[in-house]
């Protein structure tokens, strides 16, 4: 009966197969409260609730909420059991508190993403409206947010685990919900206990999981892959700008968005030492998470091939952007998925594709550069900290996240000059 809504006819044959009896009561609140036998017997059986949707819109429901209900003649009345058998471990399923606002979950999604546009890059944008439509989509647009519990999450899960859906991306999506849960919570639509978001423990992203993602993800260039790309006669093939991209791409590791959207202003010395600076705080600016704001020496390479030579010509333009013909076309298309560096995704995807295979697991991109040159500063013995400090990465710990974003510019220069990729760009080519 999977991708069918269920009705409580349905879900008490359901419960009762093979002998078993569970007992559901309904309160005049509508409180619902399922006896069952052990952890086993209770997760199946809040699976089978989660298919049936919205309970209070079942007659069957309405009807034992009604019978329970006070009256002037009678005290309250008992609530009436699907199942007579009464079993010693109980669960209980609640109604949560009653919200100082109601409101439908359709219509604060949409207004979710709106209040979330402006801080968001457009790529993560995309997929939490995504995630977040999908849940409506199960869940029922006219359902209060109020009513979004763990037995619905939990449904929803079942669902995407049903459709094949790795893991980590539904560990993903159970991300953007609680966002979404929290966001709501604090406009009043819904009240949960702090500490436990609704959309909190329902998938596990274990050591097997990662192993798997890390398999069949980004890969790191080859030598003879590089040799290749970087080949003179087949870099002639794309713009210059996309062709400048590239080459950073390879020295620094950053993300095609963080080079997309370099400003000229990005660029200045920090103790005598040229460094360029990855910000979200420039017009159009933004970065995946705060330890990628950073900044970092500028590669001696990119000294070589015209690089700060090319931004004071700029300036003198009276440019502001590094890349300031695409940038101006990137602007006027519109949001991008990868913001100001779709364009660079798309024209290094087009190069990549002409030139290489396809690898039978994993997959190559310009996240590609990022594996290759963190790979490459690893086996060079360099510390995780300097590497924090160059890539910007999130080393999850305190002390190492600290250190990373202060590493002094002279050892992080120390350390990238250690890089010794198989190619060499042209003197002056970019001045």
């Amino acid at each position: 009966m999977a991708g069918k809504k269920w009705n409580v006819d349905e879900l008490a044959a359901f419960l009762n197969r093979n002998g078993k009896t569970y007992k559901l009561k309904v309160g005049a609140d509508g409180s619902v409260e399922l006896e069952t036998r052990d952890a086993a017997d209770h997760m199946e059986a809040m699976e089978a609730i989660a298919r049936i949707g919205d309970m209070h819109k079942e007659a069957m429901v309405q009807t034992l909420m009604r019978d329970s209900a006070p009256t002037d003649a009678r005290s309250p009345a008992a609530p009436t059991s699907v199942a007579h058998t009464t079993i010693a471990a109980q669960r209980s399923v609640l109604a949560p508190a009653a919200p100082s606002a109601v409101m439908l979950l359709e219509k604060a999604v949409t207004q979710w993403v709106k209040d979330i546009q402006q801080s968001t890059r457009g790529k993560t944008l995309v997929s939490k409206r995504q995630a977040l439509e999908d849940f409506v989509r199960t869940a029922g647009a006219d359902t209060p947010v109020h009513d979004c519990t763990r037995v619905v999450i939990g449904g929803w899960v079942s669902e995407l685990r049903a459709r094949n859906l790795a893991t980590p991306t539904i560990v993903n999506r159970l991300s953007y919900l609680r966002g979404f849960l929290e966001w709501a919570k604090g406009k009043g639509f819904v009240d949960f206990p702090r500490n436990d978001n609704p959309a909190s423990g329902h998938a596990t992203y274990g050591a097997r999981e990662k192993r798997l993602r890390k398999k069949h993800g980004f890969k790191p260039f080859t030598d003879a892959q590089l040799k290749v790309l970087f080949a003179p006669d087949n870099l002639k093939k794309i713009e210059p700008e996309a062709r400048l991209g590239v080459w950073m791409g390879l020295f620094t590791g950053a993300r095609v968005s963080e080079i997309g959207q370099l400003m000229l202003d990005d660029f200045f010395d920090v103790d005598g030492i040229p460094c360029l600076r990855i910000t979200d705080e420039g017009d159009g600016q933004s970065t995946k998470n705060d330890f990628s704001n950073r900044v970092i020496p500028v590669h001696p390479e990119f000294i070589k091939m015209g690089l700060l030579k090319r931004v004071e010509r700029l300036r003198a333009e009276g440019e502001k952007r590094l890349f300031p013909r695409v940038g101006r076309r990137a602007t006027k298309a519109g949001a991008a998925t990868n913001g100001k560096g779709d364009w660079l995704s798309k024209a290094f995807g087009r190069h990549l594709g002409e030139l290489l295979v396809k690898p039978e697991t994993g997959k190559l991109g310009f996240h590609s550069f990022r594996k290759t040159l963190i790979q490459t500063l690893q086996a060079k013995g360099v510390q995780a900290e300097v590497r924090a400090a160059y890539v910007g990465h999130d080393l999850d710990d305190e002390h190492h996240a600290s250190y990373g974003m202060d590493a002094p510019k002279k050892q992080v220069l120390d350390a990238i000059r250690l890089l010794d990729f198989p190619v060499t760009p042209a003197r002056d080519v970019f001045a």
